[in-house]
């Protein structure tokens, strides 16, 4: 028995009538007859009830138009649901993310815009370090992680992408001495007390304050380490000290904190996309295209 059968049966008991379900089928009727009748012999019962004027359904044939029906539902709703997970419409996706990476517009905005057009998608976020985002990824529990660079080298098989670049600001105390001016040096910071993100947090933030201060020609002198951008914002408004932030961070608002612009050209702070480069999946492909649709520099 093939699913064809089961198609020609349930045409002629719909139309309980041979020469109209053949003309459904687009075939013809000779053939349709003998179709039915090799059905009827495989199963060992009489479907139809046929005389000269009309087709009728013995009992059986009622029973199986039920099952067959139902069955054919199901073939096609599996065919549907395959198709849809081969387009990318439906299944899982993992994304991992830095946290300070959600203060940026863009990334709210593409995760918004892919649960709109992929509703049937379990979109999966957890908030992860840069570092450990890409264990993540090369050990498949991750599908997609928004990360800054870290200073660790990347794993093999493991692609990273520069998806979206702001500037570093200076987040100061309202009354502090830099805040004078239009924007403030790097060198300017030389025994400024920072508030900076913590190493072993594995945020690509932490280097590139490194960096930056090391390219003036000093090590920052660090007074404080927090996790948190929220934290560290409190810690300036309550004069602990200065903090190099992406100039995102300015949506959080606190009384007695300024932003100013860092001057130096390379005070920039990028995110990236990592995913495996040699995996094919629908739904990451669709994510990407979003995101990169979105790209800032």
């Amino acid at each position: 028995m093939e699913l064809r059968h089961l198609r020609y049966f349930v045409a002629v008991a719909e139309e309980l009538n041979f020469t109209r379900a053949a003309e459904r089928l687009y075939m013809a009727q000779p053939p349709l007859s003998t179709q039915i009748r090799t059905l009827e012999e495989e199963l060992g019962v009489q479907l139809f009830e046929r005389d000269k004027r009309r087709v009728y359904l013995t009992q059986a044939g009622r029973h199986f138009l039920d099952r067959a029906r139902a069955i054919l539902t199901s073939v096609q709703s599996a065919k549907d649901e395959v198709q849809s997970a081969a387009a990318g419409e439906v299944g899982k996706l993992s994304v991992g993310f830095t946290a300070s990476s959600v203060l940026t517009a863009a990334l709210p905005a593409a995760i918004r815009n892919y649960r709109a057009s992929f509703p049937a998608v379990e979109l999966r976020l957890q908030e992860m370090a840069s570092m450990h985002q890409l264990d993540a990824i090369n050990a498949r529990e991750l599908d997609l992680g928004v990360l800054r660079k870290p200073n660790v080298g990347i794993p093999v098989g493991v692609t990273i992408e520069e998806w979206y670049s702001a500037p570093l600001v200076a987040a100061m105390p309202q009354q502090h001495v830099l805040t004078r001016g239009k924007g403030i040096h790097i060198r300017e910071l030389q025994d400024v007390p920072l508030i900076v993100y913590p190493r072993d947090a594995g945020i690509g933030l932490y280097w590139k304050v490194q960096e930056l201060c090391a390219k003036a020609g000093f090590r920052p002198a660090v007074m404080h380490e927090t996790r948190e951008a929220s934290t560290m914002v409190g810690l300036v408004a309550a004069g602990f000290g200065v903090a190099i932030v992406p100039n995102d961070t300015q949506c959080i608002q606190l009384e007695g904190v300024l932003y100013s612009p860092i001057l130096d050209k390379d005070a920039v702070s990028s995110l990236y996309l990592g995913y495996r480069d040699a995996d094919s999946n629908p739904h990451l492909d669709s994510l990407l295209r979003l995101l990169r649709a979105s790209r800032k520099r």
